[in-house]
């Protein structure tokens, strides 16, 4: 019995040798994200703004010694929100500064949303930075100045060249 228990013993006493040995101090925890220590003020594209152009733009950030070195838009929208949203949007991004150690990729998620009552004059959007690095722009609606039903009438001696049916001048 003594044996058996001088066995376990000796057992248990490798065992947390060995088990301690592979043991080492906690490392620091690396953020999800790096921490952001400057950027330009993302905007809603005023064209964009105006053309009631919305949706979700996803880009990959490439960061080097702390600047951004590159930026893929993953996210395809329709012609025009590529063109009025996904350009400015990576634009912007190449302006972040992060610490000069921080050499990684991530993603960026920048939704477009135009929401709330509509105003009389243009606002300036609201832009919300999360933790994530994400970043909300939501614009407020611009009440139209198109006047339907008042239009203007073109002068006399241009209606016909405006309506394509003029004759061209004969050669003398």
């Amino acid at each position: 019995m003594r044996r058996e228990l001088r066995i376990v013993g000796l057992l248990a006493g490798v065992l947390m040798v060995i088990s301690a040995s592979g043991q080492t101090a906690p490392k620091a925890a690396t953020p999800a994200v790096p921490i952001l220590q400057g950027a330009a003020l993302p905007v809603y594209p005023p064209i964009a703004k105006a053309a009631h152009v919305t949706g979700k733009v996803i880009v990959r950030v490439t960061v080097k010694d702390g600047l951004v070195v590159k930026t893929d838009v993953l996210s395809k929208l329709d012609p025009a929100g590529q063109r009025f949203l996904e350009t400015p949007t990576a634009e912007n991004l190449k302006t972040w500064r992060f610490a000069a150690d921080v050499n990684r990729d991530f993603a960026v998620t920048c939704p477009y949303a135009i929401a709330g009552d509509e105003t009389d004059s243009v606002t300036n959007p609201t832009v919300e930075m999360l933790p994530s690095l994400d970043v909300n722009i939501t614009a407020r609606p611009v009440k139209s100045t198109v006047q339907y039903g008042a239009q203007s009438v073109p002068a006399t001696d241009t209606l016909l060249h405006e309506s394509g049916h003029a004759d061209p001048p004969k050669q003398q």
